[in-house]
């Protein structure tokens, strides 16, 4: 057995230790259903030789002894119902096997069941594992994996790990037990044609293991290319309005079909390695069948009747080769089966094994402040990246106080939304502390800050079911009047009011049912319905009218008085009232203030102004 499937092995016993019953009884059952198998050819030969000696008292001292304790068990039943002269010898032992048979089959639907719902669960459990740890990630965590990466384990690698349960409880005991047995009992009846058994084994399976040796380091590499394609597929999905806007879909196809066709080399190669395994075994398996049959059969041309022994052996020891290649081919399965899995498992375990650089302090306890008291302070915060090293934020330092308004404007790449990523701890600083109600915002439990501030994004999403249902993703207990309150302060209750079904209305997924300012206004009717401390809009009424944004605007602060309100945002009109505003430019705070403070001291901000004016934007 290669290491890859010693890994495994291992790897499914550590993981799954509370499935050890199911892990113990399959492998177990399929035992007894093995040594049924390996007892139905012996009983066989042994009804050949007692119907042709005319019953045991004719066999010579020379037999077998094996086949003597199994004629004497044939005797006894034979000896029961004596009474009987319809039955002979062949009778009971077609009964005996009838029924071994019957056990056999019973054993084995017994083991399919345990290693199907074994298989399933195990499979469940994987796949549950790795969304609550894809949850737990920050962005430093999923830009490292990459979406097409993380949506390939969770769903390709997870199966493959439980098509590994699977095939290891039914086959991983059996098959080399069948193997062994097999041997053993072929030497025990004719040891010069168990030597023949003796020298094909290893040699089949030097032939399967040096295949599945190349083979299964292709698979990885398979599974590095589905990821790419699946990369594709999800840039090509969801920019296919640009791609035919840019007339690029001949490009994108050919693209496409480059990583297609880069993929199938791989595929090919590991299939043409695969498909030498059956002609090879099958080859050496006609081989060996042809030097029994000499073996046994030259004697024969000179033996008496009393010889007729060797011929039940001859028979005996072909159906014992038989089971020997069903087997190994069946063990050709395992090991192709085990070599997926064991890749698929590594990929499982290497997302597993990362630890979140965003945790919750143990032992951190909510805090209350009162109006007025500082709820969030920047303190010379530097935020950088790992893979550049350059710094996103440079030196950022404000404070806000609870109930206040904080307006952020910048250019393109100036650092809004990274500063807010800092606020719902989805990155940490690199230097420098964020301060939330005068805690460090990393010794504050992560579950109540999350709880108290709610985030509206630029890009509005909303999740497939109902109105109802994505309002009560902020608040599970809301009601129908503390929603319809959240619809009208955001403007959506003018539109949802029209629906028949109202807050049962279906929302598709995505919300590609709704037009844009449709969904910016529900995801902010979201947010209210979660009364949180802190509410942030990162440019989320850039879809909505002037008109429609200040009517928001103004239903927020005169209707949610003690929330503190922090806005994003392109147009100066949109964060023009508030408190204070901080003006980003290339990851630096180059002015704070309001809005007439920084209309007479912040040259970028007055050219915002100015030219948002000169295009009617104000």
């Amino acid at each position: 057995m290669t290491f890859q499937e010693v890994n495994m092995i291992k790897k499914v016993s550590e993981s799954y230790r509370h499935h050890v019953i199911a892990f113990t009884l399959g492998p177990a059952l399929k035992m007894i259903e093995a040594v049924f198998d390996l007892l139905i050819p012996l009983i066989m030969k042994t009804i050949i030789d007692m119907s042709t000696f005319n019953g045991i008292s004719a066999i010579d001292s020379e037999t077998n002894p094996f086949i003597l304790k199994i004629a004497s068990f044939i005797r006894l039943f034979g000896t029961w119902i004596k009474d009987n002269p319809n039955l002979n010898y062949a009778i009971i032992g077609g009964v005996i096997i009838l029924v071994m048979g019957i056990l056999g089959f019973l054993t084995t639907m017994i083991t399919q069941y345990v290693a199907a719902r074994t298989a399933v669960l195990v499979g469940s459990e994987v796949r549950c594992s790795l969304y609550e740890k894809i949850l737990s990630f920050s962005k430093k965590e999923r830009e490292k994996f990459g979406n097409a990466r993380l949506l390939t384990t969770l769903n390709a690698d997870s199966y493959q790990v439980q098509q590994g349960v699977l095939i290891f409880i039914r086959l991983i005991v059996r098959a080399p037990f069948i193997i062994l047995g097999a041997l053993v009992i072929s030497l025990v009846l004719n040891w010069q044609i168990g030597l023949v058994f003796a020298s094909i084994i290893p040699l089949i399976l030097f032939v399967i293991f040096f295949i599945m040796r190349k083979s299964s380091k292709e698979y990885l590499n398979i599974q590095k290319k589905l990821d790419r394609i699946s990369i594709k597929t999800s840039d090509t999905i969801e920019g296919s309005k640009v791609i035919r806007a840019f007339n690029r879909q001949d490009y994108e196809i050919h693209s496409f079909e480059h990583l297609t066709k880069d993929y199938q080399t791989n595929a090919i190669k590991v299939a043409r390695l695969n498909a030498l395994i059956n002609p090879l075994t099958f080859a050496i398996i006609a081989l060996a069948t042809l030097a029994v049959v000499l073996f046994g059969g030259l004697p024969l041309l000179e033996s008496s009747q009393r010889d007729v022994a060797l011929s039940s052996t001859i028979i005996t020891e072909v159906a014992y080769l038989a089971q020997i290649f069903t087997t190994l081919v069946q063990l050709t399965n395992v090991v192709m089966v085990l070599t997926k899995s064991s890749v698929s498992k590594s990929r499982v375990d290497e997302i597993l094994s990362v630890k979140p650089s965003i945790t919750s302090k143990e032992g951190a306890k909510k805090i209350n402040i009162p109006d007025g008291k500082e709820i969030l302070r920047f303190d010379h915060v530097d935020l950088g990246y790992e893979e550049d090293g350059n710094l996103a934020l440079k030196d950022i330092s404000f404070a806000l106080n609870k109930g206040q308004s904080l307006g952020i404007i910048g250019g393109t790449g100036s650092g809004k939304s990274t500063l807010i990523n800092l606020i719902e701890r989805f990155l940490d600083t690199t230097h420098g502390t964020v301060y939330y109600k005068g805690e460090d915002i990393k010794d504050y439990p992560l579950k109540d800050l999350r709880d108290e501030i709610s985030l509206v994004f630029q890009h509005a999403v909303l999740f497939k079911g109902s109105i109802l249902s994505n309002m009560q993703m902020a608040n599970p207990d809301a009601s129908e009047e503390e929603i319809t309150k959240a619809l009208k302060d955001a403007m959506a209750y003018e539109f949802v009011s029209k629906y028949d079904d109202y807050l049962l209305y279906p929302v598709e997924e995505g919300g590609k049912n709704f037009s844009g300012g449709q969904r910016q206004r529900l995801t902010i009717a979201r947010a209210l319905v979660k009364n949180p401390e802190i509410i942030i809009l990162d440019d989320s009424t850039s879809a909505l009218d002037l008109l429609t944004d200040k009517k928001v605007r103004e239903n927020i602060s005169s209707h949610y008085q003690g929330i503190t309100k922090i806005i994003v945002s392109q147009r100066v009109s949109t964060i023009s009232d508030c408190d204070m505003i901080l003006v980003l430019d290339g990851g630096k705070l180059v002015a704070k203030g309001n809005h007439e403070q920084l209309l007479e001291h912040c040259d970028v901000y007055k050219e915002t102004y100015e030219s948002q004016v000169q295009k009617g934007g104000n």
